[in-house]
């Protein structure tokens, strides 16, 4: 989209208003053309993410666990773009508003009125300039948040899949003899998740031809690859909650996503801690024995680290 720029002489600019907004002032062609940019380009990310995800959709049918984690990606990613864009629509409104009042008000000075002819114009355009500079400090945070998001989901290296390897003895469990394992183990290359007997035999009857036994359930859904989260823990937290809320709490993409990003940058919460919790609730609940300094009373499950706690 192109805009009609106003072309004001910076000598007329730094008479009428101070340095700083003078300054913003003179800057609002490029700052005009900064949004345009961004715009075209978060427009073709969206285009090239939806062909990707509409490619490997498909692709991720056969393994129930990465299909729920890939559709659970693909929504956060796709809402991020979409708040970047609202940001920089945002951004864009209230520049073309300034505009808009800084023509009126220059005629006025060129036609040298007295300055109770320009006060109220003057005032405005003042206001918006401080609300403007609010909202790109605003927005600047938050999207480094969202393009944060949308370049992990682009980087094959973030999302590739990584299978637990090492060998662990669980294999005479049956569902004759297993028993509710409500242990959070972190291991050297493994996080063993906690699960219940119900839930082993929930997947077992969900996805009867992806999972034969006990062993193939908890292999796939209850054992991570440490490496999925040492490599960006950040990132790892908001993946975690956001499927957290979105699949096991069934709560709305929006909801999901907030509650998402306002956990990714706790990084006094280990994001083991968020894969292994069933609930909102218990994630809640750890928070809270976490400030009390009353970790040893989480009552959810137990925690055990093989190896030091990532500390990021």
């Amino acid at each position: 989209m192109q805009n009609s720029y106003v072309d004001i002489d910076e000598h007329i600019l730094k008479e009428i208003f101070e340095d700083s907004d003078a300054t913003f002032l003179i800057s609002l062609k490029n700052k005009q053309d900064s949004i345009n940019a961004e715009l075209e380009g978060i427009k073709a990310k969206k285009d090239s993410i939806i062909k990707e995800i509409s490619y490997n959709k498909k692709e991720k049918e056969k393994d129930p666990k990465e299909s729920r984690e890939y559709i659970s990606n693909a929504e956060s990613v796709l809402e991020s773009i979409d708040l970047v864009y609202k940001n920089l629509i945002k951004l864009q409104d209230i520049y073309r508003e300034i505009e808009k009042s800084l023509v009126i008000i220059i005629e006025k000075y060129k036609a040298k009125l007295p300055y109770e002819k320009v006060k109220d114009e003057l005032e405005g355009l003042l206001r918006r300039i401080t609300v403007a500079k609010a909202l790109e400090n605003t927005i600047k945070s938050d999207n480094e948040k969202n393009y944060l998001i949308i370049d992990s989901f682009m980087d094959k290296s973030l999302n590739r899949t990584e299978r637990v390897t090492d060998n662990v003895n669980f294999y005479n469990l049956t569902l004759e003899n297993l028993k509710d394992k409500p242990i959070l183990k972190i291991c050297e290359k493994r996080v063993e998740l906690p699960y219940t007997k119900k839930e082993i035999e929930d997947f077992l009857s969900t996805y009867p031809e992806e999972y034969k036994t006990v062993q193939d359930v908890i292999r796939k859904e209850f054992m991570i690859n440490i490496s999925i989260f040492n490599k960006h823990p950040i990132l790892a937290r908001f993946k975690e909650a956001y499927y957290l809320c979105r699949t096991k709490e069934m709560m709305s993409i929006f909801e999901s996503f907030n509650y998402a990003k306002g956990i990714m940058f706790k990084t006094e919460i280990n994001p083991y801690i968020v894969a292994a919790v069933k609930s909102k609730k218990q994630l809640e609940d750890y928070i809270k024995c976490l400030e009390e300094n009353k970790l040893d009373e989480y009552p959810h499950f137990k925690i055990i680290f093989e190896v030091n706690p990532l500390k990021v």
